[in-house]
């Protein structure tokens, strides 16, 4: 069963991310991009448009990806505390 970790993106919108066999995060720009990468394929990764993001936005997307690999079944999708201060305001998927 695919578990997703779901970002929100707006007041009414929000996107997933498949977690699969996990995932890993990294701040590529000061601030303004985050990427996320999944370990069952390296042919992708998701790059994040981001407000004021700082390491604290990786560790919640980490701790999501925990908890939605320790989720049933039934709750594929764990939504990932965005820290106080930081946005996300879109996630584009990009080829390597």
């Amino acid at each position: 069963m695919e578990k997703y970790i779901r970002f929100k993106t707006g007041t009414t919108t929000s996107q997933l991310i498949p977690v699969g066999g996990g995932v890993f995060a990294e701040e590529t720009a000061v601030d303004t991009e985050v990427k996320v990468y999944c370990t069952d394929s390296f042919t992708h990764h998701y790059s994040l448009t981001t407000t004021a993001a700082d390491f604290d936005m990786i560790t919640a997307i980490q701790d999501a990806a925990v908890e939605a690999a320790q989720t049933s079944w039934l709750n594929p999708v764990v939504d990932v505390a965005i820290p106080s201060g930081q946005t996300v305001t879109a996630i584009e998927v990009t080829a390597f």
